[in-house]
């Protein structure tokens, strides 16, 4: 990725955004806790065969992050058929992980945005989701809110070394972590767990067999955060839809396999 990001004012503040390579059109979409900076392995292997728009949701990353700022799926949704349009895409390929998949689902199916065809990793597009400690979080954002920046910078780093089925150096992991730091960075976790959409989810759900175009669902077969029964159950939703599990590979998949996984998505 280049190292200045441009920005785009979206609906909910400033989004950071980046485009490389050149060939046919590509979006990636990250999901929660995580930004842009999952995708850094799969962008260089695709970059030279395709022109590759990625971002940082608001709320997240390098994105704009403020108190009141609307981080749910349907907001999340609408900024990414603002981005589109900005960009001047029509019919991309996309990829949606985790949150990023119901994202790209609800640009899609609510917001009508054109696509070629999608791809959805590991997503959060059936309910329920949500981690055990993140749900728990979520019911007691008051006391969380207590807990001094030390105490909580340590639980979130073991809370994401739980994405991935190996281990993470710390030069890998350290990226991943630092917007979550901070007292910026610990605010804007709590408000994204905090609005946690899953009314939108169901809505989607109810969508998703109006798919009509081709689709490659992608599952860690390690994922701890959501089973791959949830996958497997979701694919059969969507018509057509192809199912790959990846061995070895955890909720994160693109930092476990991110050279099977570039491969996968080229394939679509």
């Amino acid at each position: 990725m280049s190292p200045s990001p441009q920005y785009f004012n979206s609906s909910q503040g400033r989004v950071a955004h980046w485009t490389v390579g050149s060939g046919p059109d590509l979006v990636l979409v990250h999901g929660t806790p995580a930004s842009s900076y999952v995708w850094r392995r799969v962008v260089e292997k695709l970059q030279a065969k395709w022109r590759i728009f990625l971002y940082d949701l608001p709320g997240y990353g390098i994105s704009d992050q403020f108190d009141g700022q609307d981080v749910r799926l349907r907001s999340q949704a609408k900024v990414l058929a603002e981005l589109l349009r900005h960009w001047g895409l029509d019919r991309p390929r996309i990829v949606g992980h985790d949150f990023g998949a119901a994202t790209v689902m609800g640009a899609h199916l609510v917001e009508g945005c054109p696509v070629r065809d999608l791809v959805i990793a590991d997503g959060v597009v059936l309910n329920p989701w949500g981690t055990p400690y993140s749900l728990l979080i979520q019911r007691n954002i008051e006391v969380f809110e207590q807990i001094p920046p030390h105490i909580y910078a340590a639980a979130m780093a073991e809370h994401l070394r739980g994405t991935t089925s190996r281990h993470l150096s710390d030069a890998e992991f350290a990226p991943l972590l630092a917007p979550l730091l901070g007292e910026k960075g610990q605010k804007a976790y709590y408000r994204q767990v905090a609005q946690y959409d899953h009314d939108y989810t169901a809505r989607l759900e109810l969508l998703y067999p109006k798919v009509a175009v081709p689709m490659r669902v992608l599952w860690g077969e390690e994922d701890r955060w959501i089973p791959i029964a949830q996958g497997e159950r979701f694919a059969k939703l969507v018509p057509g839809a192809t199912f790959t599990p990846l061995p070895d590979a955890g909720h994160f998949l693109m930092l476990d396999c991110p050279n099977t996984v570039a491969g996968l998505i080229a394939q679509v």
